[in-house]
């Protein structure tokens, strides 16, 4: 079932969330370009009220998103990128992006394509005094979101709740999870979940080991930023390696997605 077939939430936009919206538009305001001031403002305001609606939709989730960690909640980035970033903590940061009634797609800007574990279309009307949640992707694969594709608010909440559960576990202390930590090295475990959930729920079974490990490696197109094999590793052996890995870790998230 798609967006177009599912009840969409409306989110009350009261006193609080304009307050908010005014003043991070007005000091964005005095960041931006001369010749561009008025667009940046508006952008941000009508940015800020997307975020503000999601945070409500997912405070009333029982989840505790925080408005002030992202991007979108600071001036001088705002000044310059379009963002709309929510922060999760311990799942990931969303991209709240708005669109107006009457539009049937939403364009993602190249700078909100990088560390999100998924986008939340959000629906206004003129007055905005309330914002319609219409779905969510967990990824794209363009820049821009036809809303017909936008999978529905229920499939939201369960997306989240398998990146917390797979959150969890690759934090804690199973040989596992640790073996899969010092493949990643530095990058972000966040990022890596929703690229596995990805897999998970989008790959044929016998070709996920090959997935996961794609990921280990920086290739493939679940995969992020390059990661070079060990020079006193053979490369045979290490992708040997990484795919019982792979094989290992497919098994963990079928137990705790189960």
């Amino acid at each position: 079932m798609n967006s177009t077939e599912a009840p969409r939430l409306t989110v009350p936009l009261g006193t609080e969330a304009h307050r908010l919206a005014k003043q991070l538009a007005t000091e964005t305001l005095q960041l931006a370009p001369a010749s561009i001031k008025r667009e940046v403002a508006k952008r941000v305001y009508l940015n800020t009220l997307a975020v503000y609606a999601v945070y409500s939709y997912l405070k009333w989730q029982a989840y505790e998103p925080q408005l002030e960690q992202g991007d979108s909640w600071q001036p001088i980035i705002c000044a310059r990128w379009d963002v709309a970033d929510l922060v999760l903590p311990g799942i990931g940061k969303l991209e709240c992006r708005p669109l107006w009634f009457g539009e049937s797609a939403i364009a993602i800007p190249l700078e909100a394509t990088e560390d999100r574990i998924g986008y939340v279309a959000v629906q206004f009307e003129e007055q905005l005094n309330s914002a319609k949640l219409l779905g969510f992707v967990p990824s794209v694969e363009a820049l821009e979101i036809q809303i017909a594709n936008l999978q529905t608010l229920d499939d939201f909440v369960d997306y989240l709740e398998r990146l917390e559960l797979a959150n969890s576990f690759l934090l804690g202390d199973d040989p596992v999870a640790v073996q899969v930590r010092d493949v990643l090295n530095t990058r972000p475990i966040a990022e890596i979940i929703a690229q596995l959930e990805q897999i998970y729920c989008n790959e044929p079974e016998d070709e996920r080991a090959y997935a996961v490990k794609d990921v280990f490696t920086g290739e493939g197109i679940y995969a992020g930023s390059d990661r070079e094999l060990g020079e006193d590793v053979d490369e045979g052996d290490r992708e040997i390696e990484l795919l019982e890995l792979a094989e290992e870790l497919l098994e963990k998230l079928r137990e705790i997605w189960s």
